[in-house]
């Protein structure tokens, strides 16, 4: 989910979603693999834009119906590490 969180350093509080619930970052399950999306509309004619949050990433254009078979959460809030030192178990 690089750039947007960094895995094993960055965390995200979801809350369970099964619609669309205005714009922001949702979990969605894409093909039994969850990933972050950046969903950019409001799903108003021709779908709902999905950002992919990964470097590899990609768009997606979804119907409403599609996309609530789909998301599986939104994102919250987050939280980036800033300085790993401190999330070390000392000795």
């Amino acid at each position: 989910m690089e750039p947007t969180l960094r895995g094993g350093r960055d965390y995200a509080l979801l809350a369970p979603v099964t619609a669309y619930q205005g714009e922001g970052i949702y979990l969605v399950d894409v093909g039994g693999c969850l990933d972050l999306f950046r969903v950019s509309n409001t799903f108003d004619g021709e779908g709902g834009l999905l950002l992919s949050q990964e470097k590899r990433g990609g768009a997606h254009r979804l119907s409403r119906e599609q996309f609530q078979a789909l998301v599986v959460g939104i994102v919250v809030a987050d939280i980036r590490t800033r300085d790993e030192r401190f999330l070390r178990r000392r000795k």
